[in-house]
This record gives structure tokens, C-alpha cells and sequence, in this order.
């Protein structure tokens, strides 16, 4: 359950200051029209990009799935239960903001976000300086940061993936998820959507559409680990298939 933390809050004013340096630095990079939202097109976006995850699945064995290059490393199937698992978040805080209709706080207790040079334990206690820079962080840089592995973080003890992975399960669970998302979107959201913002330390403060284009960013560059694993020099090769008759004539010179 997402945690609602309104006694750590920043003065009204701080957080219009930074909402207000965020659109301008916005507008300079991505142009005038950034501020408009198109939530059709956003989430047709995101299916091209959760399709490519569902091909990837689509292409491995159990074994190939469940492989890892190294101790430590995650194999295909945990990308994608990573995945699966912080979509299933993000949709929750989402779900919360719309609900409750009014900015939400999330504390490191409840996603404990983390950068791979701090350790876990001690990052609360950089909590107050760490998300009043954040603050300040303009979208474009931290959907940049979550895009490209610029900084090596670690991710939220809720997204960790689990054991006994199966990949036609996660396939199904990864196609139903993405429906379920795309549900959400095609209900109407409320006129100040622009306004309503989900407010995260390390994550920073984002509103609903900003926090849409860090999960499409996420996926895809879990989608490049993946593509390095598959093509790592010791990936498993897929096991042949049964010749039939005329392959093995063919092979062998021989009718069987």
C-alpha cells in the first residue's frame, strides 16, 4: 500500500517555484507545445514499447529465460518481473493521486529508490537535502537519468523480482498489465491533471503524464540489459527441434 506522507511537504510556494522553473526549462528543450498532453498518443507509445518487451519474452526458452550472465546480474525473466512489478506501482500512485485529488507524498520507507554509491541504509537519512534538490531537477533530466544508466541506482525493494518465474506467465501477466494501464487512461481524467503531482525524494516531483514517459523510459532501457543478455557470448543456445523425414534425408543421404 502507497503511503500518503503529508506533514513532509515543502511550503506551497517552493513547490510553484519548482513546478514553474520545471515548464520553462520544459518548454526551451522540447519546445512550446510540451505542456499540452496527448493521452491517447502517450499510451500508444507505451504499448509499442511494451510489445517489444512481449517479443523479447516471445523469442527465449525457459532456460534462456531464467539465464544470467554473472551472480549479482539479473537474467531476461527478472527484467521483466521487474518491470511487471513497477508498473503495477506507478498504476497504484496514479490510482491513489486521481483519488485523492490533491498532491501526494511517497517517503523513501515506501520506495526506497536508491543510488547504487549510498547504501540502502543510509539514504534516509539524506532524505530532506536529496528531495529538496530534486526539487529543482527539471523533468527532462530525470527522465533522461531513468532512460540512460548515467547513474547507477537501485531499484525499490517493491519491484524486486521474485522466484519461481515462469515466462509464459510473465507474457500474460506483462500483456494483462498493460490493458489494465490503458484502462486507466482511457477514463477521463480530472481538468487539473497538470496540477496533481506524485512527490518522491530521489524520484522528484512529477505529475501523472511526466510519470508516464519515466515508465515508458524504464522499460526501455531495461529493454537494452535485455538485448545484452541475449546477445551475450554465453547465452544458451536454443535447443534443436526434432529433424523430420525429409530433413534427415537430406542431412544424411538416406530415406528413413
Amino acid at each position: 500500500m502507497i503511503e500518503n506522507n503529508p506533514g513532509t511537504s515543502f511550503p506551497a510556494f517552493v513547490t510553484s517555484a519548482a513546478r514553474a522553473i520545471d515548464g520553462a526549462i520544459s518548454r526551451a528543450v522540447q519546445g512550446i507545445n510540451s505542456a499540452s498532453w496527448n493521452p491517447v498518443a502517450e499510451i500508444e507509445s507505451f504499448r509499442a514499447v511494451r510489445e517489444k518487451t512481449l517479443a523479447i519474452l516471445g523469442q527465449v526458452s525457459a532456460e534462456q529465460a531464467l539465464w544470467s550472465p554473472r551472480i549479482g546480474t539479473w537474467s531476461i525473466a527478472q527484467i521483466a518481473d521487474h518491470l511487471l512489478l513497477s508498473e503495477q506501482m506507478y498504476r497504484e500512485q496514479f490510482r491513489l493521486l486521481i483519488q485523492k485529488g490533491s498532491t501526494i507524498e511517497i517517503s523513501l520507507k515506501e520506495v526506497n529508490v536508491a543510488f547504487a554509491a549510498i547504501p540502502h541504509e543510509v539514504i534516509p537519512l539524506l532524505e530532506f537535502p536529496i528531495k529538496m534538490f530534486n526539487l529543482f531537477v527539471p523533468h527532462v533530466v530525470r527522465e533522461t537519468m531513468v532512460r540512460y544508466p548515467l547513474v547507477a541506482a537501485l531499484n525499490p525493494r517493491r519491484s524486486e523480482p521474485r522466484q519461481g518465474l515462469i515466462i509464459e506467465k510473465l507474457r500474460e501477466d506483462l500483456a494483462g498489465s498493460l490493458e489494465e494501464t490503458e484502462s486507466f487512461f482511457r477514463t477521463p481524467m480530472p481538468p487539473n491533471i497538470h496540477e496533481l503531482t506524485i512527490n518522491h525524494p530521489i524520484m522528484g516531483n512529477n505529475t501523472i503524464p511526466q510519470m508516464l514517459m519515466i515508465v515508458i523510459a524504464h522499460e526501455q532501457r531495461h529493454q537494452e540489459q535485455m538485448s545484452a543478455v541475449l546477445t551475450h557470448a554465453n547465452f544458451p543456445k536454443a535447443p534443436r527441434e526434432p529433424m523430420n523425414a525429409a530433413q534427415m534425408a537430406a542431412t544424411f543421404g538416406k530415406q528413413y
